[in-house]
């Protein structure tokens, strides 16, 4: 008599649901994209951060100046390599949508400050 094969959620958990009732893999794969995606969510936001937390003296302080538009710099290229690892398929299909907000804003901030300094 042949048996029927088993299902997805009849498999142990690296295929079938862990015990958070998520796919195991699924769950391994959100730590492996997500992980370097939230470091450089941290690097880009702690360089935004800098660029405002540095005040010029005044219209002379070149240095300032140029510190701010370095920082930004470095924070947009972090952030559009975070943006463009977010818009991969498999993060897209693993993360969602609302992790491109992240990358998105920092931008945005960056571009701000070395707009109105």
């Amino acid at each position: 008599m042949p048996t029927e094969p088993q299902r997805p959620a009849d498999l142990p958990p690296p295929y079938g649901p862990n015990d958070s009732g998520e796919p195991g893999e699924l769950g391994c794969l959100r730590m492996v994209i997500g992980g370097p995606l939230v470091l450089l969510h941290l690097l880009s936001a702690f360089l935004v951060g800098s660029a405002y937390m540095v005040h010029p003296d005044g219209i002379w302080d070149d240095n300032a100046y140029a510190g701010i538009s370095v920082v930004c710099f470095i924070a947009l290229h972090v952030s559009g390599l975070a943006l463009l690892l977010t818009l991969t398929r498999s993060a897209r299909r693993t993360l969602g949508l609302w992790w491109l907000l992240p990358p998105v804003i920092l931008i945005f901030l960056a571009v701000l400050r070395v707009k109105t300094v």
